[in-house]
């Protein structure tokens, strides 16, 4: 069982070895940038688009931060050599035994079920590794790809919150997902 504040493993993989997980670096925000700064795509992952490369490496190292001190973390994930996407774990809290995920899958690679993979190695990693209880997503209501990840997954869509996350000078309503150990195994 981890402690409040133990640092968050550097690299993970999931139960059938096929997805690596390791710490997002600064140095692979060049990995990123291209999509993150197309508006659709930061859009769908709650931000505003990065201004520049620089944007991005200073957002990754924020998050090396966190993850050392196991409040959140960003990770890489690699099919044996070739990154496929990132993920992250958000507001861990330890206390409460909840965790709040998001990730993303690069172009290339989407439409072939890593989605799927992914999101089913970071349950895992919650509930095993982390000894986690819940497991939530938030997603914008017309990202109907990753509410279809989720469903997949056997996650349970408890409702929508209202004008519930600001992207830009914009407010969105947020569609919430969890699953939950004791209840959903």
């Amino acid at each position: 069982m981890m402690d409040v504040f133990d640092p968050l493993p550097d690299q993970w993989h999931s139960a059938d070895q096929q997805l690596m997980f390791a710490l997002t670096v600064p140095v692979e925000a060049d990995l990123f940038y291209p999509q993150w700064r197309d508006p659709a795509v930061a859009h769908q992952l709650g931000m505003t688009p990065p201004a520049n490369v620089n944007d991005v490496r200073t957002m990754l190292a924020y998050y090396i931060g966190n993850a050392q001190t196991g409040s959140a973390a960003r990770y890489t994930v690699r099919h044996g050599q070739t990154v496929i996407g990132i993920c992250g774990f958000n507001d861990i809290d330890r206390a409460d035994s909840r965790v709040e995920i998001g990730y993303e899958i690069l172009p290339a690679y989407q439409h072939r079920g890593w989605g799927s993979a992914l999101v089913a190695a970071m349950v895992d990693q919650a509930w095993q590794a982390l000894d986690l209880n819940r497991v939530g997503a938030g997603v914008l209501p017309a990202n109907t790809a990753s509410l279809a990840v989720l469903r997949h997954n056997g996650f349970t869509t408890e409702g929508t919150l209202r004008q519930f996350t600001r992207i830009g000078d914009t407010v969105y309503d947020l569609v919430m997902c969890s699953k939950v150990r004791a209840l959903d195994k």
